[in-house]
């Protein structure tokens, strides 16, 4: 991943001395008050993979995190002697992608975006274009490899981040129990359409000359996500205002974040991490010895590029909140028995409109939600 630092960055900045910071200031602030009213227990000690050990909390905290990848070193004892496996992978995808972008509209039409499937090729003038990715039997030649090996790879490795999840909860950690169970069939790319899952895949190339917002605030709807830039834009909500986390990233890393799924089957323990993607626009003021140096974009690069893996419980499996119930998570305020993970998305997914249509009809959502929200239905 290609990363900024701002030049004023410490070196010594860490995304846990934001946190304290940010914890500080609430203590003198009304959300205080909201912090210290929940009484459940604390979360279990869990290390999360890949993840450092003074950005584990925030997780749990913010709803997102980072995934740091170790460096390549020379000797056993410095670093693995290559590349992550995730990195490799996501390196190979984005030359896929570019190389998919880059072809004319007339031809990505062959892939265009599918009536309520939320597969295929869409294009949003003045914000992005992307591709989503939910099968190998839509998607295009020059990506199917990459993207095979992408999602293969990072299933297995968000798999195992909610076991790690559920041993904060108090839960099981088995692949068939807790909230592994909702993995299922989703952490591998099926061949057919037969064998699609809730999980996708999506490519984007984001509109980068110009400083504005190309992706509004939102929340995924899944369990969890993982997101890759190539250059830096994703912001993320850090309770009071945006976070450009990819800016204060100083090695390889990606950002996960929790989707309203696991907000909701943790009771709340995880919240959904809110998020954004931004063009800057303007290249930073930074001297071109020290940029070079630090390996900045010294001008403003045409587009941005990301990857957003996003891993949803799959439809099938049932959900009753009683088998997710433990000390630490408490009681859910409004049970579920018997309903399918499918179904319930439905329900989460109702109360909330999508960013990733045309702005028209987004605004037509908008205007839904608000008018349910107005009459007492609220919007989630």
């Amino acid at each position: 991943m290609a990363v900024t630092v701002p030049p004023k960055l410490s070196d010594h900045f860490s995304i846990s001395n934001f946190i304290s910071k940010l914890r500080s200031k609430r203590r003198s602030g009304k959300q205080e008050g909201c912090l210290q009213s929940d009484t459940r227990p604390p979360l279990k000690s869990s290390p999360l993979p890949l993840v450092l050990p003074e950005h584990q909390h925030t997780l749990s905290q913010l709803g997102w995190t980072t995934i740091s990848f170790p460096q390549p070193g020379f000797t056993a004892e410095e670093a693995a002697p290559g590349p992550h496996p995730l990195q490799r992978a996501y390196k190979d995808l984005f030359r896929a992608a570019q190389e998919f972008f880059d072809l004319p509209d007339e031809e990505k039409e062959r892939w265009k975006h599918r009536l309520g499937s939320e597969e295929g090729w869409s294009k949003i003038p003045g914000e992005k274009e992307f591709i989503t990715l939910r099968t190998l039997s839509y998607t295009p030649d020059v990506l199917k490899a990459p993207a095979k090996r992408y999602w293969d790879l990072m299933g297995a490795h968000l798999s195992s981040t909610l076991g790690r999840v559920c041993t904060t909860l108090g839960l099981p950690d088995g692949e068939d129990a807790g909230l592994r169970k909702f993995v299922g069939p989703c952490g591998k790319l099926g061949e057919s359409e037969e064998e699609k899952t809730a999980t996708m895949l999506r490519l984007f190339r984001y509109e980068s000359w110009e400083e504005k917002v190309v992706a509004e605030p939102h929340a995924d709807l899944g369990l969890l996500s993982c997101v890759v830039g190539d250059v830096p834009g994703l912001e993320v909500w850090d309770g009071r205002q945006f976070f450009d986390v990819e800016r204060h990233c100083k090695t390889p890393s990606a950002t996960m974040l929790a989707g309203r799924q696991l907000e909701r089957y943790s009771n709340f323990r995880y919240p959904a991490g809110g998020h954004r993607v931004v063009s800057y626009g303007k290249p930073l003021s930074i001297p071109a010895a020290e940029s070079s140096k630090l390996g900045i974009v010294a001008e403003p690069p045409r587009y941005r590029h990301s990857i957003v893996f996003v891993l949803r419980a799959h439809e099938p499996v049932v959900v009753d909140s009683d088998e997710l119930e433990t000390e630490i998570t408490g009681k859910w305020a409004e049970p579920v028995s018997g309903v399918t993970a499918g179904k319930l998305f439905e329900q989460i997914r109702s109360k909330h409109f999508n960013i990733n249509i045309g702005v028209e009809e987004r605004e037509k959502q908008r205007r839904k939600l608000q008018e349910k929200q107005g009459s007492g239905k609220g919007t989630g």
